[in-house]
């Protein structure tokens, strides 16, 4: 292990590399409670061999003090991928707080539940937890509850998607606006005058106001002011369920034959089988995030570009603005922390598929 590895080794790293409890390694810091003198001497070299300077981490911890924060969402057995990164994130956070005094509880239920959602807030709530970082899909059931929260005292930062009406610390996520502007400029770069475009949105998705529309208000604004002239047809809003989504898709894609395929929500890999399947000629086909099932297909350029937005960054960016906050009384300075968009081709696919 070199020197520079040694010196970002954390409090928790340092006990599990010795042996011993982070008890005990916080007694002998301290010098109190009970311990050995050998393991005493143990530490101390780790301490001189490691570089490792006494600061808040040690603080916090040598004072018993706990910064309890509530990671309150939901999931959705379809879509793993965007649960595992968010999860991801929050792991990070808690391997770079937990030694501050971080102390992080999750509660995740299901997406089309959100009565369990606000049951978790209230519990937490009944708990005495103080600090919230919440997102939810049916934002029109949860908010209420939020409001409450936000108004009694309560300490909230909205993740993923802000909710109108309400005025929490911050929201931190993507400025899905944007993206849809960032859409249609791919679609110009890729695309040729009078070419016949077709949208893709999983009626799974279609009522996300919050996501769904912003992308879509954000492309059919771009497109008023586009240097090209395309041929928009009628979205395809298909169905809920899988297996009749999929079979929805190869009708729309063989029987329209449009230039150009704009996934804005949970049909990529399917377009992308089905391009394979009829062959994909000059046929353009974009669309939003990548995951491990169309990673192969963004390789061998079935599919041409995908905007992504940095889920890990922005769950851990949200822990560790409410933990700064709480801990350190740093004050969040916007209202919307927006996370940067990246635009991933077949060439530079391999620096984005493992985040």
């Amino acid at each position: 292990m070199g020197n520079n590895e040694k010196r970002r080794m954390t409090l928790n790293q340092l006990a599990k590399e010795l042996h011993v409890s982070r008890t005990t390694l916080y007694n002998i810091l301290h010098e109190k409670g009970a311990y050995s003198e050998e393991t005493k001497k143990r530490v101390y070299q780790a301490l001189e061999e490691y570089n490792f300077r006494m600061n808040n981490h040690a603080r916090n911890l040598a004072m018993n003090q706990e910064y309890k924060i509530a990671f309150v969402g939901f999931y959705s057995t379809r879509f793993g991928y965007f649960f595992d990164e968010i999860q991801a994130g929050v792991e990070r956070a808690i391997e770079t707080y937990e030694d501050d005094g971080l102390h992080l509880i999750t509660r995740y239920s299901d997406r089309e539940e959100p009565k369990r959602q606000v049951q978790d807030l209230i519990e937490l709530e009944e708990l005495g937890i103080e600090n919230f970082i919440i997102f939810c899909y049916h934002y029109e059931e949860v908010s209420s509850q939020i409001e409450h929260l936000i108004e009694t005292g309560r300490n909230v930062i909205l993740f993923s998607r802000r909710i109108p009406g309400l005025h929490p610390l911050c929201s931190v996520g993507c400025n899905d606006y944007q993206s849809g502007r960032l859409m249609q400029e791919l679609l110009e770069k890729f695309s040729k005058e009078g070419s016949r475009v077709q949208i893709l949105v999983s009626e799974h998705n279609h009522r996300d106001k919050l996501v769904v529309g912003e992308r879509l208000k954000g492309f059919y604004d771009a497109m008023e002011k586009s240097r090209k002239k395309f041929e928009l047809l009628e979205p395809a809003w298909t169905s809920p369920v899988p297996d009749v989504e999929r079979s929805e898709i190869r009708s729309v894609l063989k029987d329209r034959k449009p230039d150009v395929i704009l996934d804005f929500v949970c049909n990529l890999q399917d377009a992308a089988e089905c391009l394979k399947e009829y062959g994909k000629g000059e046929t353009v086909l974009l669309g939003y995030d990548i995951y491990p099932e169309v990673v192969p297909f963004i390789k061998d350029s079935t599919i041409d570009a995908v905007i992504y937005q940095d889920l890990p960054l922005q769950s851990f960016r949200a822990v560790e603005l409410m933990f700064e906050y709480v801990c350190y009384g740093k004050k969040t300075e916007k209202e919307d922390y927006y996370m940067p968009l990246n635009v991933v081709f077949a060439a530079n696919c391999e620096y984005f598929e493992s985040l």
